[in-house]
């Protein structure tokens, strides 16, 4: 029945389905956690809320999200079933760790085994890099271990990412709604309605999780927006590998570093810094930009917007330089927005200290 209907009335559905679901059962949640007493404990470094707010809004996410897709999905050869079953694998370990505070370890070995399950049985993987580094076609195992490392890394930095309120949920909108124009201009429709599904189901917790928040996304929805943005930008190479509508495969492969680029730039640099530091690259602090910009004297809502605002300006550059295709130089310009903003973060950070 779907299927008769015009391409851009399916998305148009995806959007709007998915957040009135996820908007009414975020709504839920909330009650639900306010009545059990349900809240997510402040510890005075990442965690820095004075109210009693609960963290299970990645919960309303996966309701809208899973509640919506199975209607898009009109065939499953390309591996949608096997992706669904790791995204419940990482939901269940969401809530877990929301409620439990799981050992990271237990769940850095969940988030891989789910990541390992979509690249190997769905075969959605990174099998070329298109020159990178004189790199081209991978051998099928590297490819495997390659992607399944990268998933497994970008869904913990989009984690990172979620400590603001709004934050994470803006910057999923805007992957997942860059994902989606792309997927819908270039006919490959089921890709566009999953992509179009998790922003509506985003926007829907956005509503109460947009300063001042509500309630939090917590691990469930940041895994969640992690694994599925990550799988979609793998889609969106291998599509343009088969049929370049839109971009040829070694400028498309830019774009999705372009997409994906913020989280990983913060998450490696944050890393860096402790490491100077002599201390855990995994150990928590307030070393992130959107802390920075926080403890300079911004707000949430402007922090947020500034850190989207820098991440559309480095996918608009990557379209706009990824034909001229050369690794270096493009890799230089599209780092650029991100680095100008740690540099304007820290010294704002260092004027306030004065």
């Amino acid at each position: 029945m779907l299927s008769a209907l015009p391409d851009y009335i399916l998305y148009l559905l995806a959007v709007v389905v998915s957040a009135i679901v996820s908007l009414y059962a975020v709504k839920k949640i909330i009650f639900i956690a306010r009545e059990r007493k349900i809240y997510d404990i402040p510890d005075n470094i990442r965690k820095i809320h004075g109210e009693e707010i609960p963290s299970l809004g990645g919960i309303g996410v996966f309701i809208g999200y899973i509640a919506t897709i199975p209607f898009f999905i009109q065939q499953f050869g390309t591996g949608w079933e096997v992706i669904i079953t790791s995204t419940v694998i990482l939901f269940f370990t969401g809530i877990y760790d929301d409620l439990m505070n799981m050992r990271p370890s237990k769940k850095l070995l969940a988030q891989f085994i789910a990541a390992f399950i979509t690249v190997k049985f769905a075969d959605i993987r990174i099998p070329y890099l298109y020159g990178f580094n004189g790199i081209y076609t991978l051998p099928y195992w590297t490819s495997i271990g390659l992607t399944t490392f990268c998933c497994t890394f970008f869904i913990n930095v989009f984690n990172f990412i979620d400590g603001i309120d709004g934050l994470a949920g803006m910057m999923s909108i805007l992957c997942c709604g860059i994902l989606g124009i792309f997927f819908a201009f270039s006919g490959n429709i089921v890709e566009a309605c999953i992509s179009f599904s998790l922003l509506g189901a985003t926007a829907g917790l956005l509503y109460y999780n947009y300063f001042p928040a509500k309630i939090y996304m917590g691990d469930t929805g940041s895994m969640l927006s992690g694994f599925t943005i990550f799988i979609l930008a793998v889609f969106f190479i291998r599509f343009m590998w088969v049929s370049p509508v839109l971009f040829s495969p070694a400028p498309a492969f830019i774009v999705m570093l372009s997409i994906l680029f913020y989280p990983v730039f913060d998450a490696i640099r944050v890393f860096i810094l402790r490491i100077k530091k002599g201390i855990s690259p995994l150990k928590a602090d307030r070393r992130h930009l959107h802390y920075y910009l926080l403890d300079s004297g911004m707000s949430h809502a402007a922090t947020a917007w500034l850190i989207t605002g820098v991440n559309v300006l480095t996918i608009s550059l990557a379209v706009l330089l990824g034909n001229m295709f050369h690794f270096g130089i493009v890799l230089l310009f599209i780092s650029l927005p991100s680095c100008a903003l740690a540099l304007i973060a820290q010294q704002m950070q260092r004027n306030k200290r004065i």
